[in-house]
């Protein structure tokens, strides 16, 4: 028996046996595709979510419509010491006002959540925005540069530094909730 299969449209040599002419969509075709966006804004949005629990920085990549791209959580926890033993979970609650412990759970949230985007969309990336306590504090210890005196809304911009660490390009605006 030999069996031919065509997709997108009938071929030259093809057989009817009585079934329905090839390239015909199924009526289900589409439906279980992931959202498209039409939006050209992409942005990176990271806010605290806090509970009896602890607190995490929560950063998901979503487009103007709404669309979500990706999406990391990551706890805020104590620094571990370098060259020394990792210190044992004590299950100790870290406050989210701890601002060196907020600032490595946002970069940490953000890095991951850009690296989950596939091909060139860490570059399509317009903004930031941050809707954590101390957002300011968080900002300027993320080292980035300042923000353009005309425009009120942006608290600093990515710098090459972060561009290094995030992948998104260096001047993208970093903006407050």
């Amino acid at each position: 028996m030999d069996l031919k299969f065509t997709f997108g449209g009938a071929s030259p040599d093809q057989h009817d046996h009585g079934g329905a002419p090839s390239g015909i969509p199924l009526p289900f075709a589409g439906a279980a595709s992931t959202p498209v966006s039409t939006s050209n804004e992409l942005d990176v949005l990271v806010r605290l979510v806090t509970s009896p629990e602890g607190s995490t920085a929560i950063a998901e990549v979503v487009t103007g419509d709404g669309v979500t791209y990706t999406r990391s959580e990551v706890e805020l926890g104590r620094a571990r010491t370098v060259g020394g033993p990792l210190p044992v979970d004590s299950g100790e609650l870290i406050d989210p006002a701890d601002i060196e412990a907020l600032t490595r759970a946002v970069r940490s949230a953000v890095s991951r959540a850009v690296a989950g985007l596939e091909g060139p969309l860490a570059s399509a990336i317009t903004s930031i925005e941050l809707d954590v306590p101390g957002g300011a504090a968080v900002v300027a210890a993320l080292g980035a540069a300042p923000a353009p005196m005309n425009d009120p809304k942006t608290a600093g911009t990515v710098t090459d530094a972060l561009q290094a660490r995030f992948g998104i390009t260096a001047g993208t605006p970093i903006r407050l909730k």
